[in-house]
């Protein structure tokens, strides 16, 4: 069988992944943290994240946020000195089910040892709607620097997703 059309050379292709899919499958270092939803009050930090490997700088990729009144939503990072973040354990979890590696990040939900850092992202999101805040974000947190996510209204449910994975810093 003969090659017609404009050129003799098979055509080459190559397949992309993203550096989430790439360090989940092949060194089991991406995650995701999720809060139990609770009734929160204005201003409240519903989920912050903080980086603590030694090794390894964690990349933000997702933010994905839900609550049950339309509120607006600050994405803020912070490096504070002596900064320990406080309030209810989020675990986070690994998304190679097939890994047994853990996060190195301290996750906590209803967070209040945090003072609002440099702010990434600002805007509103639908009552009863999951929504993404924040795609292809880029953030990079080093050692000790951490991302959190804000509501500024008061609701009754709030569901905060912060999914990222780690690259040698």
């Amino acid at each position: 069988m003969g090659i017609t059309g404009r050129s003799a050379k098979q055509p080459e292709y190559t397949t992309q992944k993203n550096h989430l899919l790439h360090s989940s499958i092949a060194d089991g270092l991406a995650y995701s943290w999720t809060n139990a939803t609770y009734n929160y009050d204005a201003a409240d930090t519903i989920l912050a994240v903080q980086n603590t490997s030694t090794t390894h700088n964690l990349h933000i990729d997702q933010i994905w946020c839900h609550g049950d009144t339309t509120t607006r939503v600050i994405v803020h990072a912070t490096s504070e000195d002596g900064f320990t973040i406080a309030g209810t354990t989020v675990t986070g979890v690994n998304l190679n089910r097939a890994s047994s590696n853990t996060a190195a990040a301290t996750a906590k939900a209803d967070e209040t040892g945090n003072t609002q850092g440099n702010i990434i992202w600002a805007g509103s999101i639908p009552a009863d709607n999951a929504t993404p805040v924040a795609i292809g974000l880029g953030v990079i947190l080093d050692l000790n620097d951490a991302i959190a996510v804000d509501f500024t209204d008061d609701g009754g449910e709030a569901l905060v997703t912060i999914i990222g994975h780690y690259e040698i810093g």
